[in-house]
């Protein structure tokens, strides 16, 4: 299995205690949110509502609620 942590660009603090807290780590990557909106500013909510459906508990409301979200994906 492999984990990803994606880490809103807003919190660099989350960023760099999971880099630390994972080091060494080969099954877990840590990823700072690069999602780009229009003239290269993050994305909004009302960007991402625009043209989808939302369902209840979306991954880019808990990036935005709580700095982070963890990704598994089995391994190939």
């Amino acid at each position: 299995m492999r984990i990803f942590v994606v880490v809103a660009r807003s919190r660099p603090d989350l960023y760099q205690y999971f880099v630390a807290g994972f080091d060494g780590v080969d099954t877990v990557s840590v990823i700072l949110d690069r999602r780009l909106g229009a003239e290269n500013q993050p994305i909004g909510r009302a960007a991402q509502r625009s043209s989808e459906r939302r369902i209840p508990h979306d991954i880019y409301d808990e990036l935005e609620t709580r700095g982070f979200v963890i990704v598994r994906l089995p391994a190939a």
